[in-house]
């Protein structure tokens, strides 16, 4: 497949991640398409569907919608309840929330004893599949933490590669793969810029879709400080990562709970709207005459 030459650097986020596609389909029909595709956690996985099967994501899709792994229903945005519950009985509420989180860690690795997404990956990939494989060239992350690093895939068995990228802390027990265990690395990075420009790529558009930093929080108890300490480390990371893209484009899709599937079409037509809004800088940016 013919690229433009630019790379996308595409950042996790569960269902969220689908404004990707939604940004690939406006930047497509615009004539414009990415040479170099790096991701983290969902974004990789869709970053490498992409790279893999771009003429097919219509198959992709109605995978996403239909499976009953991720559920057809809405769901409500987890937390956001709790969150909203005042008054004695809302703090006592959001007090028991916490000690079961705690109970179950103090047990577990995760919080849920299996990951849906592994499924999907298995069943889109298989055995054998390699990076090598896909048609563009494409890159994942994932945290290393044996190593206290992060790791960057770009060659050799793609399943365990994504696997690893999108073991979410605390939900989902951390990934076993050649003696390592790895974690999500998009709040350590969500948006693998250096990854994409270490593919090749000489100018690079990041999706960011990962959550504005909230503002006037009220930190009620230790997971709330602990919660607001991890959002503002993972915003100060971003920042960095993302300056040296060429271009972000920054959608704000945090009114979608990042598991509810059945919002798929929503967050594709705001990554598509997104596009549409910036097609002029984006051209002027990524493909400079």
């Amino acid at each position: 497949m013919e690229g433009n030459g630019f790379g996308m650097a595409l950042g996790g986020g569960g269902v969220r991640a689908f404004a990707h596609f939604g940004v690939l389909s406006g930047l497509a029909e615009a004539g414009l398409r990415p040479g170099f595709i790096s991701g983290s956690s969902m974004g990789a996985v869709l970053g490498a569907l992409y790279a893999g099967r771009e003429g097919d994501l219509g198959k992709i899709i109605s995978y996403f919608r239909q499976s009953p792994l991720f559920g057809r229903a809405a769901k409500p945005p987890k937390g956001d309840g709790l969150r909203k519950r005042f008054g004695r009985l809302g703090g006592l509420t959001r007090k028991m929330a916490a000690a079961g989180i705690a109970s179950i860690i103090s047990f577990r690795q995760g919080l849920r004893r299996s990951n849906p997404v592994n499924q999907a990956i298995d069943d889109f990939f298989g055995a054998g599949r390699n990076f090598e494989n896909l048609a563009i060239p494409f890159g994942a992350n994932a945290v290393d933490l044996s190593a206290g690093s992060i790791a960057e895939f770009t060659s050799g068995p793609l399943a365990p590669a994504l696997k690893a990228g999108v073991a979410v802390g605390l939900v989902f027990a951390p990934f076993a793969w050649n003696g390592g265990q790895y974690a999500d690395a998009a709040p350590l990075c969500p948006a693998p810029v250096g990854l994409c420009r270490r593919l090749g790529a000489a100018r690079v558009l990041a999706v960011d879709i990962s959550a504005p930093l909230e503002r006037d929080c009220v930190c009620q108890n230790g997971f709330d400080v602990v919660r607001r300490l991890m959002s503002l480390q993972s915003d100060r990371l971003n920042a960095i990562e993302t300056a040296n893209a060429d271009l972000v484009l920054r959608l704000d899709l945090s009114d979608i709970f990042w598991g509810d599937f059945s919002r798929i079409d929503e967050a594709m037509e705001r990554g598509w709207r997104g596009v549409k809004a910036a097609l002029g800088t984006i051209r002027e940016k990524l493909c400079p005459t």
